[in-house]
């Protein structure tokens, strides 16, 4: 059986560059597709030198440094610059967001090995985790709140899973307001968040579940349909995002109902 590809997180991230003193010279570091890059050096001679008992350049430093980072406990990691004190030329600013991300991906991978995952690392993941989500759940619930009638956005929680758990929406919402709550893996960050996917067309993407390509993505994505009593509650679908000149654009799979040309609610299929 052949399983459905999964994009790499990194991949719609542009390439990240820093400029550190060494050697006497100005000399740029890059992170793209995932690593950090060193452009003035030869890194095999390097770790040679480094294994004769010759001291580490301060890019090479910087190197070890992003590479030991990983194993640090989350509360060092969360204060490196404090921490680093005079050195905190080792931790480029520029390379926070990416540093980040690769952060919450390590813990969220820890905790999928793991029967738990520390109550440290767990609790900064899912900081991580509100910090993003958030805003695109009331974005969400905005749009449909607007469709249906309703006057408020109630209320937007955002809660963390264990990866092996299938994220959700829940929530209800009337004529006086909406109240949802999302259940979201880690990676919804790396998956979805950093790809500009997390609202397209007014749905809510729970997770990426195939990469077609990279302008064409498989998904899961939540839409309001009407309920009784005329409550509308949410439910996610299959649906195909394309990305069309400066924007994604989403159609839901041939089997799930869709919305009219306006945007409005589109009736719910007949059982």
């Amino acid at each position: 059986m052949t399983l459905p590809a999964r994009p790499r997180w990194y991949e719609p991230l542009p390439e990240v560059a820093a400029v550190v003193e060494c050697e006497d010279e100005s000399h740029r570091i890059a992170w793209r597709r995932g690593k950090l890059v060193l452009e003035a050096h030869d890194l095999a001679a390097e770790r040679t030198m480094a294994a004769f008992g010759g001291g580490l350049c301060v890019c090479m430093q910087v190197l070890k440094l992003w590479q030991e980072q990983f194993g640090m406990p989350p509360e060092v990691f969360a204060q490196m610059h404090t921490w680093l004190g005079a050195n905190a030329f080792l931790a480029p600013e520029e390379f926070a967001p990416v540093r980040e991300l690769g952060m919450v991906l390590n813990w969220e991978r820890q905790w999928r090995r793991a029967a738990f995952l520390p109550h440290k690392q767990q609790y900064l993941i899912e900081a991580h985790l509100k910090t993003r989500a958030t805003p695109a759940l009331r974005q969400h619930l905005t749009h449909w709140k607007q469709q249906a009638g309703a006057r408020v956005v109630g209320a937007a929680q955002v809660t963390i899973l264990r990866s092996d758990q299938p994220s959700a929406l829940t929530g209800r919402m009337d004529r006086v307001a909406v109240r949802a709550s999302a259940s979201l893996v880690g990676r919804w960050i790396t998956d979805v968040w950093v790809k500009g996917i997390a609202v397209v067309d007014g749905s809510f993407v729970l997770e990426v579940t195939e990469a077609v390509s990279r302008s064409e993505l498989r998904v899961r994505a939540v839409r309001w349909e009407p309920g009784e009593g005329g409550v509308l509650g949410p439910v996610d679908y299959p649906a195909r995002l394309s990305y069309r000149g400066t924007a994604w654009r989403l159609a839901w799979d041939d089997d799930a109902p869709d919305t009219t040309a306006s945007g409005e609610i589109a009736p719910a299929p007949p059982p």
